[in-house]
């Protein structure tokens, strides 16, 4: 804090001189020591007053008045001290002293200005940050204390988020104004929705914001949770041997055109078993065009501990790929580090057919990994075998892949194949090979990443006769600009002996740019394109070039130009191809460009694009067999909205494109999707209109979708076997504990089992469901004057009875009381209640109590030596407490009563300073 004078010339009226002699002042204390002089030079005594003024929060320790008498020719020093209390306001105070004779006439004034420094100091504790609820037709009360520490008025606002598992979370706004030095509660009422009452314990956060500029002041959580006699266990720390699965069920129909009906069921969801869970999940449809509806990605998957085993449709994406149905099983030993994978697919679509099995072909494999948790070093071995019907083959394939991480910057993984097939036609045994290696790394500012692949001709793999070698460069030139390149060649060339056509097939693409720092709200890149293609796939379609390969080569300038607005509202992008082409039936090179614009604001993009010849093989062959002697154009412009009304309830999602070329011709379309989202279900209408006009062909096809969602509970999955934990809980009055026939059940007792809290029923029962084995920690807890003693439950088995013997214990009780003089006391705000103290046992934090509104506080506590320690946090500002540590032994159905905590006020500290002649 700073001080500073506002004077004028010395004052002097009937020759008695007035002034400040000098001024200081102690953050420590918030003591402002000033020291004034008054001079009496007349030759007769001087009696008079000095008459002190001080703003809000300032106290002059010695009063507003002060007698002030000189004798004749008289100079004096007087000291002032004033006391800057905490709800003295921000800024500039002014402190009036008016030095006035004996007939209340001025003689003098000086204005002190003190500043004083702003202090924003704010604070928010919940007043129960755990609440307890046995009604669910009650409603929850939060509140929250809010206290202005600082010296200046708050605009304050709590956001309370309140979770919604079956939807989102919910937030709620409170405003308030708190003066400096006041505490103001916070309380929000609320129902809480089903769904969230299906859940033993949930967190209500809480977070405050200064406002305007909504700076965060503090947060707090509050821990509700329900004390029913009767739970079901729920991981609230998702880890890796749970999941959540959202289960629902779908049903809809569908219209296609005039002629086409489509009914469809679909739905997903799992449940947890004794040992480990079930997940099922189905899809069925059935066509007017049909007699038996089609089943697929339709199964049944039972997952326990460390093994996993799945029935029904199977898709299997390895390098030999097998779709249709069939069984899987995989294996996780103990440590994480090894796995084994093995299934047998036979290949129909449907999971119920007519055919035959194995009509389609079947296949199986075995998959080893060896670290399939890590990423950065992991390696495995593969066996795949496949009977092919339309090849009339038998494909094995065995190969290995790895992963291996360098460091941080550098990364590869590789994949080696090698293959045999047996064909039955013409007896005919053909090895081939697969290869595929990817790397990236950074060195120093270059940036690279590459992959090449090669299979050879008959290799039975997903990739059959095809090379391909991509490599990519990034180098930031020079600041925040970075130029590229990248080139990439493929070929392929597979052969079949059912097949007698062999395809062959080259592409090549290199670019090169530089992409330039964005500048201000646009952003701009430029780069030079070569593009080859050749290909003997169409000639088939073009009789005249039926001899040799069509190609096509090209050569374009590439620039695009970006840009967003200020507030991120808007956004475009327009990119520009300019180029020529070399095309089968030219001898000169043809014009070939691309022109694309997009622009988004909020729920809105709109993409427009035109071209003008053609880019690849397929769209000039197309084109020739409509027109060719029209040159190959296409038009394609489209627009989209979506949007959210009524709370997020009703989603809309919307389009509108239009495509013109020379092979499809004009072909506008249209879409509009309607959901209606409740907590259970969810209703949606889905709808679109297509519309192509080619030469003499014109067709409109509209679909329309309506159907309903129904949203079935969450499911928190474990892998873990699982118990059901019956406990019974009993006053034991003679200590043995054991339940002795004389002895009484103990009904509506709280029971806590790690963090989840039991009320026992009439019989002094609880029940603890799908309970994953392992340790859990039975909490001591203590109500009326009993207690149970702490242990851990070794959970082992799939039913554990187990018996609490309550224990009587003992009362402690304590209270506070004020001493302090009014003289010489600092302010401060006494408060009786909130007065926190934590009770040890052998250095273990046992409980917290907290005083009540008259100083008392008291706790039931088992038999044994204690100590308790007053929290001088929660003291009021300016107190202290000499003797905050006390002793005490509980005894049996006994109260103890602690000396009384004395609580003392901080005293001013008064320097005095004697000045004379």
């Amino acid at each position: 804090m700073i001080c500073s004078l506002f004077l004028s010339a010395q004052n002097k009226t009937e020759n008695i001189l007035f002034d400040i002699h000098e001024k200081s002042y102690n953050a420590e204390s918030k003591i402002l020591d000033m020291v004034i002089i008054v001079d009496n030079s007349k030759n007769e005594n001087f009696k008079g007053k000095l008459k002190i003024s001080t703003p809000t929060g300032f106290k002059s320790i010695l009063g507003q008045e002060i007698a002030i008498d000189l004798q004749k020719n008289e100079k004096r020093f007087i000291s002032l001290k004033f006391f800057v209390g905490n709800n003295a306001d921000a800024g500039d105070a002014q402190i009036n002293l008016i030095l006035a004779n004996e007939f209340d006439q001025k003689i003098g004034e000086k204005t002190v200005i003190h500043q004083v420094e702003e202090s924003n100091l704010l604070q928010m504790m919940a007043e129960s940050p755990q609440i307890f609820r046995s009604n669910d037709l009650d409603s929850l009360k939060i509140r929250i204390k809010v206290s202005n520490k600082g010296n200046r008025m708050q605009q304050t606002t709590l956001v309370f988020k309140i979770p919604d598992y079956s939807d989102s979370n919910h937030f709620i706004e409170q405003h308030g104004t708190l003066r400096p030095q006041q505490d103001s509660t916070f309380t929000f009422s609320f129902l809480p929705s089903k769904e969230l009452l299906k859940h033993n314990n949930f967190t209500i956060n809480v977070t405050g914001f200064k406002d305007p500029d909504k700076e965060i002041f503090g947060n707090t959580r509050i821990s509700v949770q329900s004390i029913s006699h009767t739970q079901k266990f729920q991981d609230e720390q998702q880890n890796g041997f749970a999941s959540t699965t959202r289960n629902s069920i779908t049903a809809s129909y569908r219209r296609v055109g005039n002629d086409l009906d489509m009914y469809q069921i679909l739905g997903s969801g799992g449940f947890n078993v004794a040992s480990g869970y079930v997940f099922i999940n189905g899809n069925m449809f059935l066509m007017n065009s049909q007699n038996d509806p089609v089943i697929n990605n339709t199964y049944i998957s039972y997952r326990r501990e460390k093994s996993e085993f799945t029935l029904g449709n199977i898709s299997k994406l390895l390098e030999l790929s097998l779709f249709g149905r069939g069984i899987e099983y995989s294996f996780l030993n103990a440590a994480k580090d090894k796995k084994l994978e093995v299934g047998f697919i036979e290949q129909s679509f449907s999971l119920l057919e007519r055919n035959s099995f194995f009509k389609n072909g079947y296949g199986f494999y075995v998959k080893g990994i060896l670290n399939p948790y890590n990423f950065s070093h992991n390696i495995s071995s593969i066996y795949i075998f496949k009977n092919d019907p339309y090849e009339k083959a038998k494909h094995h394939l065995v190969g290995t892949e790895f992963t291996h991480n360098f460091n941080n910057l550098w990364q590869t993984s590789s994949k080696l194949y090698g293959g045999i097939s047996v064909y039955d036609r013409n007896g005919i045994t053909k090895p081939s090979l697969a290869f595929e290696s990817q790397y990236s790394g950074i060195f120093k500012k270059l940036n690279l990443n590459g992959n090449i692949f090669y299979s050879s001709d008959y290799y039975p793999g997903n990739r059959r006769g095809s090379v391909q070698i991509q490599q990519n460069i990034n180098l930031i030139a020079f600041k925040k600009h970075y130029a590229f390149a990248n080139i990439f060649y493929s070929n392929y060339s597979p052969k079949y002996y059912f097949y007698q056509t062999q395809l062959s097939s080259d592409n090549v693409k290199m670019e090169a740019g530089l992409n330039l720092a964005k500048t201000g709200s646009f952003g701009y890149s430029f780069a030079y394109q070569y593009q080859f293609e050749k290909s003997n796939s169409y000639n088939n379609f073009l009789p005249q070039f039926q001899k040799n390969a069509l190609s096509i080569q090209a050569n374009r300038i590439v620039e695009s130009t970006n840009w967003t607005s200020i507030n991120k509202k808007h956004s475009a992008v327009l990119a520009l191809e300019l180029g020529f082409a070399q095309y089968p039936n030219d001898e000169n090179q043809q014009f070939q460009g691309k022109i694309n614009f997009s622009y988004n604001y909020m729920r809105i993009n709109f993409t427009s694009q035109y071209q003008i010849g053609s880019y690849y093989l397929s769209e000039y062959a197309f084109s020739q067999l409509a027109d060719k002697n029209k040159k190959f154009t296409k038009l394609n412009t489209s627009v989209y909205y979506s949007s959210n009304a009524f709370k997020d309830k009703l989603s809309l999602t919307s389009g509108l494109s239009y495509t013109d070329d020379n092979i499809y011709g004009k072909s506008p379309s249209a879409f509009c999707n309607l959901k209606w989202h409740t907590r259970m279900y969810d209703f949606f209408v889905n709808s679109s209109l297509y519309n192509y006009s080619s030469a003499n062909m014109r067709n409109n096809i509209f679909t329309i979708e309506a159907g309903v969602t129904l949203n079935l509970q969450k499911a928190t999955l474990s892998t873990k076997k699982k118990s059901d934990v019956h406990a019974f809980a009993f006053y034991d009055k003679n200590n043995n504990n054991i339940f002795d026939t004389d002895e009484e059940t103990a009904s509506d007792y709280l029971i806590n089992i790690n963090n989840i809290a039991f009320k026992t029923d009439p019989e002094g029962k609880i029940l603890y469901k799908n309970v994953p084995f392992g340790k859990y920690r039975l909490k001591q807890a203590i109500q009326e004057g009993w207690y149970y003693d702490d242990q851990m439950l070794d959970i082992n088995q799939y039913k554990l009875e187990i018996a609490i013997p309550l224990h009587q214990n003992g009362t402690v009780a304590g209270h506070i009381n004020y001493e302090f003089d009014k003289k010489t006391a600092v302010d401060f705000t006494p408060r009786a209640n909130g007065i926190t103290f934590n009770i040890f046992r052998d250095n273990v934090l046992i409980e917290t109590a907290t005083s009540d509104d008259n100083g008392e506080f008291i706790s039931f506590l088992p038999i044994g030596n204690y100590t308790i320690l007053l929290n001088a946090n929660s003291l009021p500002q300016n107190t202290y407490c000499d003797t905050e540590r006390f002793t005490f032994s509980v005894k049996a159905g006994e109260l103890f009563t602690l000396p009384e905590f004395v609580i003392k006020v901080k005293e001013k500290k008064i320097h005095s300073k004697k000045f004379g002649n």
